[in-house]
């Protein structure tokens, strides 16, 4: 049986239009702010660690800020939508932010703000994730 020069046409058509309703956006990003803060323990008004990645720039990067004068590096833990199991760390001191590398493609899905003490297990603040509720 042969099939037309048109038919083969028109079926490949619908076959790309298929592909290319079903593929993910080239850009996209959490669909929200993820964000976690590391407060003292007795204080919870006094911050030490700040992690954040903001949907408002495409959750394209990490940010880690050092809340806290206290010669403890902080850093955040964080997971890509392709790459899990980062850290960012922040060795520059109170006040001063650190940020990743960008990327619009494996956007930022999660964070957790930390600090590092040399003696002691470091200590986190609570996981940020899209959908949590936080």
């Amino acid at each position: 049986m042969q099939i037309s020069r048109s038919a083969k046409k028109a079926a490949m058509a619908v076959a790309m239009l298929g592909a290319v309703a079903g593929a993910a956006p080239a850009y996209a990003d959490a669909g929200e702010d993820v964000t976690s803060r590391l407060n003292h323990h007795t204080n919870p008004d006094i911050h030490i660690s700040y992690a954040y990645s903001l949907r408002s720039a495409g959750n394209k990067n990490v940010a880690v800020r050092d809340e806290r004068a206290d010669d403890s590096a902080v850093y955040s833990e964080f997971d890509r939508k392709n790459t899990k199991g980062l850290r960012l760390w922040n060795k520059k001191g109170k006040g001063e932010t650190t940020y990743s590398d960008s990327s619009t493609s494996n956007y930022v899905v999660k964070v957790t703000a930390c600090v590092h003490y040399d003696l002691t297990p470091d200590k986190c603040g609570p996981d940020d994730r899209p959908g949590d509720g936080r």
